[in-house]
């Protein structure tokens, strides 16, 4: 783990939100919203959170780099910053801004670091309550000082989880064939910190405790690379469809994540029943 002292790094994010976001709630403007595609949105607060969470990051860590989601969205090739050995600041400045537009308090702050294209630490914000899950690769997941852990294994028809639109459109329940509940997704920040138990925290206020998270192929390093890795270190397992490990510069690939590779196989096995999956491997 390099140098970072965490608690400089909430105090940068949870500033930075408290300036920016935070008093943007509920009062945008017309002219504080443009939209990156037909149902993409983007605000004054994601651009001006993301520039301020990079400069403050990039002094905290002299040499780091930044790749941000609507820095990628002025230039693909941002992904590239992945391949070299600096560290790399993965930056999500509003992650949920369809609820932060309707004024629905289920957005966060999403903030990685990483090191040779492999998550070493990572930050999930929830600006409304002020609470953090954060983690550190090797030394767990936590919440307020609580170590965390995810909700053990279970027979498919007793898990729930949260699944994208993608793989739900295309279900339809059979009588007789047992499948697990699952909910829309919200904001990553949000479903991945559903799937992590301890003291309750800002995301089981929202909806109960999940055991999988999947999406057939929208994989983004600002909305996973945190939450995958705290899930992995509160005992969970990932992986693409194919079973290759998540690495932050796998931009577009499905994943999913269950409390280990039993269930991991066992989901993506109900999965590709009813939804055709890429690169999915026997």
């Amino acid at each position: 783990m390099l140098n970072i002292n965490t608690d400089q790094v909430e105090t940068i994010i949870r500033e930075v939100a408290d300036q920016l976001i935070v008093p943007r709630f509920g009062k945008l403007q017309v002219g504080d919203i443009k939209f990156k595609a037909a149902d993409d949105p983007v605000t004054i607060a994601d651009k001006e959170a993301e520039s301020e969470l990079s400069r403050r990051l990039l002094a905290l860590l002299p040499g780091s780099k930044v790749v941000g989601e609507e820095a990628y969205a002025a230039n693909p090739l941002i992904l590239d910053q992945f391949s070299g050995d600096e560290p790399v600041w993965i930056i999500d400045p509003l992650d949920g801004t369809k609820a932060f537009v309707a004024s629905d308090p289920v957005y966060g702050v999403i903030v990685a670091l990483a090191k040779q294209n492999q998550t070493i630490a990572g930050w999930l914000y929830d600006p409304t309550s002020k609470e953090f899950v954060i983690a550190e690769k090797g030394a767990g997941a936590y919440y307020q000082g609580q170590k965390l852990s995810v909700l053990p294994p279970d027979d498919l028809q007793n898990m729930s989880g949260i699944l994208g639109t993608r793989i739900r459109d295309a279900f339809s329940p059979c009588e007789g064939v047992s499948a697990p509940a699952f909910h829309w997704m919200m904001s990553a920040c949000h479903d991945y910190a559903s799937l992590v138990v301890g003291q309750p925290h800002f995301a089981r206020r929202l909806k109960s405790q999940m055991h999988f998270h999947g999406t057939k192929c929208t994989c983004t390093p600002w909305d996973m690379a945190a939450g995958v890795m705290i899930h992995a270190e509160s005992g969970g397992y990932a992986a693409h469809w194919d079973g290759q490990p998540f690495c932050p510069s796998h931009y577009g690939r499905g994943i999913l994540s269950a409390p280990d590779k039993a269930s991991w196989l066992q989901l993506r096995d109900w999965i590709t029943s009813f939804c055709p999956l890429p690169e999915c491997a026997p």
